[in-house]
């Protein structure tokens, strides 16, 4: 069934267009699949040579009630052959045979089959291997939301695990939990550990009254505690609402213009981030190379903790920086991991006012654009451009596919969104689509970057903010298409000479079998 096939009434005539991007006027309403579309008429004149058609995806459209079923993306029909299975290509068990390479130390645990001990965790984690089920569901009534400590990356140099989780439900009372110390004592071996809050020490004595909390240091000796604070969702929310009001003003001459971008407070949310991610990644890589493990949270772990947790693994691992590296990160820290994107994504991200709901927040274009600013200053060091990142943001909010459906792997399985719809990971590998994608100057940096947050290093993301101010093509310049080109023709010549090495050792090895069969015994 087409979701055409359930539009009652797809006209309605002499609608009436008050405030928008364009002047007030008179025109049709057209309902279709996936757009309404307003078409400008005029009483007993012509319609105006300028008075274009206005298409709306039906997800940017404020104040409307619909099922989650009825998303464009279950009824969505793929034009391209699926090469390859975007829903398959991230899988627990291939990820985990590789970790084996490395350590022996995790296991992967079924406690949440039936999603029964933590609703917003996938059925199947890695956990650490001496650690039983039994004490994983204690600790999960321990933290919030049943966010028990789980594996989130091993870095293979230093030995160090990542884990993430929610914040500890100590409260007032300073309630203990002994199962849940020993989970993270059993990644202790030589040296202490690090728990990272991505809250500042007000959230986290505020959230203690209201029965969360911190790690107290007497019941968590082995461990050091940091504070990164990241700000929350409604901040970031609030910082991008005035981010889009100043450059919608843009005077480039202007001092108070400027002012107005710092106050904003969008760019010191990236900043932030990113100062987070630096500290995780610093301890992870210390100049001693030592395993030391650290644990992120925040609150409930759902925000913050993914940013900064992402953002580390970017910095420390060059495959993280290739396509199917950084579709890794977001499939399992950001889906997989729980981020709520259907509540955080609900409107359009520069939506506001009573139109928005509480829960919704910017959260994921903050990690974007985090990744943005590492691109800037390490150009050559990612497989993907910033192409691939505007691609992510937008499809984050209104996609004809279902990866960023849902707010958790329950939502996805109890609606059937693994199996009715089309992974967008699909659609990316697929060679027509995934070359519009690549960094043609790509240089693999082995080991960690280290990118500046300093006020200067950080920059507007110009293609993002002013994208309506300015045509497509105007942000290219002579010399970019030069460049481009140049890189261009060097690529095609690279798979040439590549091509004829392979032909000329496949040729060796011909030579090399009528040798042996023409040579005497």
């Amino acid at each position: 069934m087409e979701l055409s096939e359930l539009i009652e009434v797809t006209r309605v005539r002499d609608a009436f267009m008050r405030k928008g991007p364009r002047p007030a006027q008179v025109g049709d309403i057209c309902i279709f699949g996936h757009h309404l579309i307003f078409a400008p008429t005029t009483v007993g004149k012509e319609v105006p040579d300028n008075a274009e058609e206005f298409w709306l995806l039906h997800k940017a459209v404020d104040r409307v009630l619909y099922g989650f079923l009825h998303d464009y993306a279950f009824f969505y029909n793929s034009p391209f052959t699926i090469l390859d299975d975007g829903w398959s290509a991230f899988d627990l068990e291939q990820e985990f045979a590789r970790l084996m390479l490395s350590t022996d130390a995790f296991r992967i645990s079924s406690v949440n089959e039936n999603f029964a001990i933590c609703p917003t965790y996938p059925e199947k984690l890695i956990v650490p291997k001496g650690i039983g089920d039994d004490y994983l569901k204690i600790s999960a009534t321990f933290r919030e939301g049943g966010r028990f400590p789980v594996l989130s990356y091993f870095h293979k140099e230093t030995k160090s695990p990542l884990v993430r989780c929610s914040q500890p439900l100590i409260g007032p009372t300073n309630r203990r939990c002994r199962e849940d110390e020993t989970i993270l004592n059993s990644m202790i071996t030589v040296n202490r550990g690090y728990i990272i809050d991505t809250r500042s020490k007000s959230s986290a004595t505020a959230a203690k009254a209201k029965g969360g909390g911190a790690e107290p240091q007497g019941n968590y000796r082995q461990w050091r505690y940091i504070q990164c604070p990241i700000p929350r969702q409604r901040e970031i929310h609030d910082a991008l609402t005035r981010m889009v009001d100043v450059c919608s003003e843009r005077k480039v001459t202007s001092d108070r213009w400027v002012s107005r971008v710092g106050q904003a407070g969008w760019l010191s949310s990236v900043a932030a981030s990113l100062e987070a991610a630096a500290n995780v990644a610093q301890c992870i890589y210390n100049e001693r190379l030592e395993e030391v493990p650290v644990v992120i949270h925040g609150g409930d772990g759902l925000d913050s903790t993914l940013i900064a947790s992402s953002l580390a693994q970017i910095l420390l691992d060059a495959d993280a920086r290739t396509i199917r590296g950084f579709e890794s990160v977001i499939e399992r820290e950001w889906i997989c991991g729980g981020h709520p994107f259907s509540l955080r994504n609900n409107h359009c991200a520069y939506a506001e006012g009573t139109v928005t709901g509480p829960f919704e927040s910017p959260v994921f274009l903050v990690f974007l654009d985090a990744v943005h600013q590492m691109i800037a200053q390490y150009p050559m060091s990612f497989e993907f451009d910033e192409n691939f990142l505007i691609f992510l943001f937008e499809h984050a909010y209104a996609s004809e596919f279902g990866s960023f459906l849902g707010n958790c792997e329950k939502e996805k399985k109890d609606n059937g969104i693994r199996k009715k719809t089309v992974s967008l990971w699909s659609h990316v590998h697929h060679p027509e689509n995934m070359k519009q994608f690549v960094n043609v100057c790509y240089d693999p940096t082995p080991g960690v970057i280290w990118p500046s947050i300093a006020p200067q290093c950080i920059k507007i993301w110009d293609r993002l903010f002013f994208r309506w101010q300015r045509p497509d093509n105007s942000w290219s310049t002579p010399e970019t298409e030069t460049i481009q080109s140049l890189a261009d023709h060097w690529k095609l010549r690279e798979k040439e000479l590549i091509a004829k090495a392979s032909s000329l050792r496949r040729s060796v090895v011909e030579l090399s079998r009528e040798l042996r069969v023409l040579s005497p015994m």
